[in-house]
């Protein structure tokens, strides 16, 4: 702890959070829709994501932007779910749309009362306490690319790679899973690849993931060692590259707050090594923590928050032993860099192991296993998908990249279709 002083500030501010979560309310919102509301009047909604598609209906996360009082308009604040039917999809609503209606707002609930998980808790935490269900006679779109400018340019620069992987050579399943590893969207891969990689213990691959970002970046800081030769005056250079590509990176997945929490704590990690203060990797890991507290509280209970920095804390804990634990001059450079690669994956997957468990009451024996064999694989799988985002307009180049990107992706499928034939693949508790 005295190595440490921000956990003397760190470990009070999440026991604060814990209290303020469960016995006060959970958010006071500035000029929030509900001081405005009134059932039946009019009100605009901000689109403010991209269409989620469930059983029956398409789920977008608004803001309420403006309420009409009478001959009142009051500018609000706040979120709400918006629900509309499949069959609306036509429409094409998109991030950005502005949409009036009087459709009578409707408090979440939880779905099923014998369920003991709370949803209705869980959206409360992300600031959101109602539900609007729309249809096509209910609204009118008044507004367009009224979304936050820089998430709408990154929307558009990944839509543009999505459909540059849909237009390859690739199997429709391969470029899915492409799209899914490096661009975030599940929406192309099938149910039965969906439930091998739950299987497996590798849904994180599927989606942007914090470790995916983490892997890339990995990758080119290995890359970048050899251009420098590891010489010390380049190492900032070095470091100041691979923020840039972390910042690129997040950009082209649309900026979603996993991968900016990558960025950041790259950034923040950056600048805490070149001081003169020194520098300790927990320390620094601690300070990134209180940093996203700060500023938003409720996301200690979000659980992709508590994932990506679980793997980060476990791959911190194995940096700090590997030098005891991996001898330096016994093995050649490519043998070391496996078994390291493999032993932040194990460390990584053993802290994140306690909370899956919790979360989802379902052990996957095979988890590990896949993890330290699939993990450092998908690290090339995903630098090709980048060569050929890259690359594939040039068309000698390009072929190349695609041939070798369809191997890498038919192998991966493949080891993870081997859930199918092993026994005891999912164990519920």
């Amino acid at each position: 702890m005295k190595k440490r002083p921000i956990l003397f500030v760190l470990i009070p501010l999440c026991f604060l959070i814990l209290i303020w979560e469960s016995f006060l309310p959970l958010v006071f919102v500035r000029n929030h829709y509900s001081k405005h509301y009134v059932e039946g009047s009019d009100y605009q909604i901000l689109i403010k994501s991209d269409g989620e598609l469930k059983n029956k209906t398409i789920s977008y996360r608004g803001e309420i932007i403006r309420c009409v009082n009478g001959n009142l308009l009051h500018y609000t604040e706040g979120d709400v779910m918006v629900y509309f039917p499949k069959k609306d999809s036509i429409h094409n609503i998109k991030f950005g749309d502005v949409i009036l209606t009087n459709s009578t707002l409707r408090p979440i609930e939880n779905f099923i009362e014998s369920s003991s998980f709370d949803y209705k808790r869980m959206m409360k935490r992300k600031k959101i306490y109602d539900n609007v269900f729309l249809s096509n006679a209910d609204w009118k779109r008044i507004d367009e690319n009224k979304g936050n400018v820089l998430i709408s340019k990154a929307r558009k620069v990944n839509k543009y790679c999505q459909n540059k992987l849909l237009n390859s050579k690739l199997p429709k399943q391969e470029a899915a899973l492409a799209i899914g590893m490096l661009l975030g969207e599940k929406e192309y891969i099938d149910d039965n690849t969906q439930e091998n990689f739950r299987q497996a213990g590798l849904t994180h691959i599927l989606v942007v993931s914090g470790m995916n970002i983490a892997i890339i970046l990995i990758v080119f800081d290995s890359f970048l060692k050899l251009l420098t030769f590891g010489r010390e005056k380049l190492i900032i250079l070095r470091k100041i590259i691979l923020l840039i590509i972390a910042f690129a990176l997040c950009f082209i997945v649309s900026l979603t707050p996993s991968a900016l929490r990558v960025a950041i704590m790259m950034m923040v990690f950056l600048l805490s090594k070149h001081t003169n203060r020194g520098y300790d990797s927990l320390n620094t890991f601690y300070v990134t923590i209180f940093i996203f507290l700060i500023f938003d509280p409720m996301i200690l209970f979000n659980w992709s928050f508590q994932f990506s920095f679980l793997a980060v804390f476990g791959i911190i804990v194995f940096a700090r032993w590997r030098e005891k634990l991996i001898p330096k001059y016994k093995l050649n450079y490519i043998s070391r860099q496996g078994i390291s690669a493999a032993g932040m994956t194990l460390s990584a997957q053993a802290f994140l192991f306690p909370l899956l468990l919790w979360r989802f009451r379902v052990i996957y024996p095979y988890m590990l296993l896949f993890n330290i064999v699939i993990v450092p694989f998908m690290s090339i799988v995903l630098i090709t998908i980048i060569l050929f985002l890259l690359f594939s307009d040039i068309l000698f180049l390009g072929t190349i990249v695609e041939t070798i990107m369809h191997w890498e992706l038919y192998l991966l499928l493949k080891l993870v279709g081997l859930t199918e034939a092993l026994p005891f693949a999912t164990i519920e508790i």
